[in-house]
């Protein structure tokens, strides 16, 4: 998919490149001015690059975090049931999940949820 969007930025910031040329040896433009648009385009075509990249890597970045917390609160919650005796359920994993997956912007809402579902006594972050 980067691959796509690097090929699709290249595309979108040099179409006009073999028009300028055309015209460049029609009009024999000596002014230069075909210099600094190819420059230009190709300073618009690095910063998208860079940003395609850099929105690839926080992406990354923040699903090993959420992968992180994932396995954080299931061991909590698999230490909260052993004291009480109890196993957690695949369904139970799943739900989990799905909290972490879908409030993962909010984790107070988030912590709330799950402490509800099983039970357990939620004190809030000190911000």
């Amino acid at each position: 998919m980067i691959v796509l969007k690097k090929i699709w930025s290249f595309i979108k910031s040099y179409w006009y490149v073999p028009v300028l040329i055309i015209v460049a040896l029609i009009l024999r433009d000596k002014s230069g001015k075909v210099k600094e648009i190819l420059e230009v385009a190709s300073e618009s075509h690095t910063k998208q690059i860079n940003a395609i990249t850099n929105a690839a890597i926080e992406k990354k970045k923040s699903k090993k975090i959420i992968e992180e917390e994932y396995v954080n609160a299931i061991k909590k919650i698999e230490e909260d049931y052993k004291e009480k005796k109890r196993t957690l359920s695949k369904k139970d994993k799943s739900f989990v999940k799905n909290v972490i997956t879908d409030w993962e912007d909010h984790p107070d809402q988030m912590a709330e949820r799950i402490s509800l579902k099983f039970g357990i006594h939620y004190v809030p972050k000190e911000k």
